[in-house]
């Protein structure tokens, strides 16, 4: 059962910004945002950020441009309908708010990045493409089995530009938040004060069911056991253990919870104390380092920042005067995330095709 590492390419990676808008949309942070009423925009808006506008034919835009993108719609409408049901050429309203969230949250990031001055680079940008790719990717053999590069290139320019963005900003200020800048220079010497973060470690474990387990085997390690013929034995984590624990080469922040503090920081060949994780105890030991360079390196930066961007984000967004049309729903907290959760329909003033608009309001033209 792998249940060690967490999802990747990280979401990025951590959130990242597409994994999470397609299961469904959780884009940026799962907490409460202050939602102000101050300075009302008119009515050609769909939403506003600290009095900046988003218009309904920006909305339009986006909603009617998206789905032209065939490899795209397949990934997302295996997370909830895109159309709405009964009528043709409608759009879901949750589909619609899904999109109004994603424009809200590119001026609520873009206007903290200006504020810190954070400025992109080429190794930014490139780590962003691999990023963004790496989350639209279709499974193979699935319906949707498009490489997240053919995914890409089937989107009108100004989605993918809007995601790209997103996820672009998303990674300077993680790099921000870790002390770092993502150039060259900005990343190497990141690289020498913090090899255990920009270093791809090779990990094994050994994961049981129960702390009396846990401690028998740390006896065993102890001892002089090997940790491989333990893993083969004894560890029920049916992923790793047929190859003695071996989990593969890896970056600290690809792991799970505290898991990714130990992996930074035990020493080589030096298994770690049991470590309790969800309902059972891992132990794990490092049996290489790899120094990290470039994009690599740049993505470990990032990754190791999830939590901290978090409550930085949420910190900002604090602070950000939100304002959403009624017609398109509320910014509200949702299962325990931020979006714009769609209320019972706009008026047919607010429609492309008025006529479209089923009675239960559930759909938009």
């Amino acid at each position: 059962m792998g249940v060690v590492l967490a999802d990747w390419p990280p979401a990025t990676y951590h959130w990242s910004v597409v994994k999470k808008f397609l299961l469904p949309l959780s884009l940026l942070v799962a907490s409460a945002l202050a939602v102000s009423a101050c300075g009302v925009s008119a009515t050609s808006d769909a939403a506003s950020v600290d009095g900046q506008g988003i218009s309904i034919s920006t909305l339009n835009q986006t909603v009617t441009g998206v789905t032209t993108s065939a490899p795209f719609s397949c990934l997302v409408s295996q997370q909830g309908a895109i159309h709405g049901s009964g009528v043709a050429g409608t759009y879901s309203a949750k589909f619609v708010a899904q999109q109004l969230s994603l424009l809200v949250q590119e001026k609520v990031i873009a206007g903290e990045v200006n504020r810190l001055h954070l400025t992109s680079s080429s190794i930014a940008a490139t780590l962003a493409q691999s990023q963004l790719a790496g989350a639209l990717a279709g499974q193979s053999g699935s319906a949707c089995s498009s490489t997240g590069a053919q995914v890409l290139a089937s989107l009108p320019a100004s989605y993918a530009k809007l995601l790209l963005n997103l996820q672009l900003d998303q990674d300077l200020v993680s790099a921000h938040l870790a002390g770092a800048t993502l150039s060259t220079q900005g990343i190497a010497a990141y690289t020498a004060t913090h090899p255990g973060v920009t270093s791809q470690a090779c990990v094994s474990v050994i994961l049981v069911s129960s702390k009396s387990a846990a401690d028998g085997v740390e006896t065993k390690l102890h001892a002089g056991a090997s940790f491989s013929a333990i893993a083969k034995t004894t560890s029920v984590d049916s992923t790793s253990a047929a190859n003695g624990g071996a989990l593969g080469c890896v970056y600290p922040g690809q792991f799970t919870g505290s898991l990714s503090n130990v992996v930074s920081s035990i020493a080589v060949n030096s298994p770690s104390a049991p470590i309790a994780f969800q309902s059972d105890f891992v132990i794990l030991e490092v049996t290489q380092r790899h120094p990290g360079t470039g994009p690599e390196a740049a993505l470990a930066i990032v990754s190791s920042q999830t939590n901290a961007e978090s409550a930085f984000m949420l910190n900002v967004e604090r602070q950000r005067s939100v304002w959403i049309n009624s017609q398109y729903g509320s910014w509200r907290l949702s299962s325990g995330q931020l979006e714009v959760v769609n209320g019972s329909g706009p008026k047919n003033s607010f429609v492309l095709n008025p006529n479209a608009v089923t009675p239960s309001g559930d759909t938009y033209k």
